[in-house]
């Protein structure tokens, strides 16, 4: 009984030995991301600064049209890919003299006059052009200093006593 049996096992076995075979599956992997360019921001102390010019009085312009020049500098903190930095200077020209920043303190015949220290050096013009109001300073250890330089200037009129209030905007570009 055992010798009949035998091969209807023999098949029952190789029959569970074959194993069937399924179709592979394939899929793609998308991997995605982005690289941004480096930041710059002004640095802290010139977000929202006040620059006091030394007090001056009406005959000191007796002889020349600017008095009381005071050295500064504003700047950016920028990550390290940034090698230049725009620096924009915006206000209200004054009205005797478009070139000069507009005083809205008691004086009058005063207006601000701001000279870059960077090249190119000379008068940033309240009403220039872009180009004329703004200079281009290369970044160094991830910071760009720019020069500048203030005084209170003559605007063909009388000069009075009284105060000298500018308000201009500094903003920055960046690459």
């Amino acid at each position: 009984m055992y010798l009949r049996t035998l091969p209807l096992l023999l098949a029952i076995t190789a029959s569970l030995a074959v194993h069937s075979v399924q179709a592979a599956t394939t899929g793609t992997l998308t991997f995605k991301g982005q690289v941004n360019a480096g930041t710059c921001n002004l640095a802290a102390g010139d977000v929202s600064r006040t620059i006091n010019l030394p007090t001056v009085k009406i005959s000191d312009f007796d002889a020349t049209p600017s008095a009381g020049f005071i050295d500064f500098e504003v700047s950016a903190d920028c990550e390290s890919d940034i090698r230049n930095v725009i620096f924009l200077l915006t206000g209200t020209p004054s009205t005797g003299n478009g070139g000069l920043f507009a005083n809205t303190g008691t004086s009058g015949g005063i207006a601000t006059r701001l000279e870059s220290r960077a090249a190119p050096v000379g008068v940033i013009l309240a009403n220039g052009t872009e180009a004329q109001r703004s200079r281009t300073i290369a970044t160094s250890n991830k910071k760009a200093v720019f020069p500048l330089k203030a005084a209170y200037q003559k605007t063909g009129a009388a000069i009075t006593q009284g105060t000298l209030v500018s308000a201009v905007t500094l903003s920055i570009t960046y690459n």
